[in-house]
């Protein structure tokens, strides 16, 4: 007979682990569920980027009539609906989404734009450029940079769409550097684009730059065995030498007087730093070897930067958008050099402010000419309410050229009464008739003293 261990009943049935107090109800059944099968929901994600890929633009508005958000907000996939589309080169669901969806054409997903997503594109070039043109009309912005440094220029020239190239080339920064230190031209070689290539060198784009590995784009033409290119690459320069008045202040003649004594000062030095402000610091060499004072080049304008061989329109905007800015700054007299009051001035304080002075002349004279060259006399009509304000104008104008006068005349008193002459020279045409018979009348009671004086001391001795 087995005997089931203590704390165990003998019976069949459950007693819970042997603890008497507790005890368990009979299971009731469950009652039966029906089953019904999950509802099933259109994901508009992946809709959307399959429409877009096959080009269904009736499908893409489908879904964007019932769910409003994927105008621009991103897909799962990644890029907005603009970038998607562009970027599959769909010029109708492009169009669509700038006209009727009115999705800004500068929409930017991590720094990348349609125009940039469009020149990177794998599609048929032909599709391509009908995009880029298509953003292009709607004002996409050329140079940008995504995370990088890429341009669309770059993208362009890195999947080869040469015809995108030739739309942009005119308006892009040719020497914009993505964050391996390569330009436009360094792609254009490293692509093996041999059109590309031809077509930047004759739009002026550096030939001298270096990137991260130390190369220029010839040599890495040569290290990629690229012969055709190479032969491009125009002949290595003569060495040119700026000259020292381009790039420092280095006597007291650079800021009182030009090459001559009646000469007005160049302040050529001032235009390497505008240049600098301007981005187009390479551009020094070109001022300098044409002799460029600061007035001449507060002056310039697009015809004249045409003739020196600027290009590019890109280029000879940031110039002339610089000269704009520059010329709009208002004059403070704090641009004039100050002394405290308790200073004790000597020549060279009077002289250092004298030339200052004379610095900021000659820049509101070069703001003149200025507002000259950008306003034709014909188109300009002033409004009545100004004709006081004019009249007070040439009136202090007037009064001004009078005081400049008057100083001019001082000056030349007081240069007149200090001018240094020799002490030991008796210049006799320069003495008065009336002096030289006075002069000769004191000689002769002077000789008749003397020898009267002689006489008495001889008869007094005697």
């Amino acid at each position: 007979m087995m005997f089931r261990p203590a704390g165990y009943s003998d019976s069949d049935e459950d007693s819970n682990f042997g603890y008497d107090f507790v005890y368990s109800k009979p299971s009731e059944p469950k009652p039966k569920r029906s089953y019904s099968p999950p509802k099933v929901t259109e994901n508009f994600d992946d809709v959307l980027y399959n429409a877009v890929n096959d080009g269904r633009l009736d499908e893409v508005k489908r879904v964007l009539e019932r769910d409003n958000y994927f105008v621009t907000g991103c897909l799962r996939h990644g890029w907005p609906l603009l970038l998607l589309a562009c970027g599959e080169a769909q010029f109708e669901i492009v169009r669509f989404l700038l006209e009727e969806k009115r999705v800004d054409v500068n929409q930017a997903w991590m720094l990348r734009t349609a125009l940039m997503a469009a020149c990177e594109s794998s599609r048929d070039p032909v599709d391509v450029y009908k995009v880029a043109i298509l953003l292009l009309e709607f004002g996409a912005v050329i140079n940008c940079k995504d995370n990088y440094g890429m341009t669309p220029l770059m993208f362009a020239i890195k999947n080869g769409h040469t015809e995108v190239v030739k739309l942009i080339i005119d308006q892009a920064s040719l020497e914009a550097t993505d964050n391996e230190g390569f330009t436009a031209l360094f792609h254009a070689v490293n692509n093996h684009r041999t059109e590309i290539v031809e077509m930047l060198l004759k739009a002026g784009a550096a030939t001298d730059v270096i990137n991260r590995r130390g190369f220029t784009p010839k040599q890495e033409a040569e290290f990629k065995g690229y012969l055709d290119i190479v032969n491009l690459f125009p002949a290595a320069e003569d060495a040119y030498d700026i000259p020292a008045k381009y790039l420092y202040y280095s006597n007291y003649k650079d800021i009182s007087q030009g090459e001559g004594e009646e000469e007005m000062p160049g302040y050529s030095q001032e235009i390497g730093l505008l240049l600098f402000g301007m981005n187009s610091e390479r551009h020094l060499k070109t001022f300098a070897k044409e002799n460029f004072d600061l007035m001449r080049f507060l002056t310039l304008t697009d015809e004249k930067l045409k003739e020196l061989g600027f290009i590019l329109p890109f280029e000879r905007k940031k110039i002339l958008h610089g000269l704009l800015k520059f010329h709009q700054h208002d004059w403070k007299k704090g641009s004039l050099r100050k002394f405290p009051k308790d200073h004790k001035y000597d020549c060279f304080d009077i002289f250092e402010i004298l030339c200052n002075h004379l610095k900021q002349l000659t820049i509101m004279q070069a703001s003149l000419i200025y507002v000259d060259n950008m306003m034709s006399s014909t188109s300009i009509k002033f409004d009545p309410q100004y004709k006081p304000e004019l009249v007070e104008c040439f009136e202090n104008v007037n009064q001004l050229d009078n005081t400049i006068a008057g100083l001019e005349e001082a000056l030349g008193r007081i240069e007149a009464a200090t001018k240094v002459k020799p002490v030991l020279l008796v210049d006799a045409d320069s003495i008065p008739s009336v002096g030289k018979s006075w002069l000769t009348s004191a000689v002769k009671v002077l000789f008749l003293s003397g020898v009267v004086s002689l006489l008495v001391y001889r008869k007094l001795k005697h």
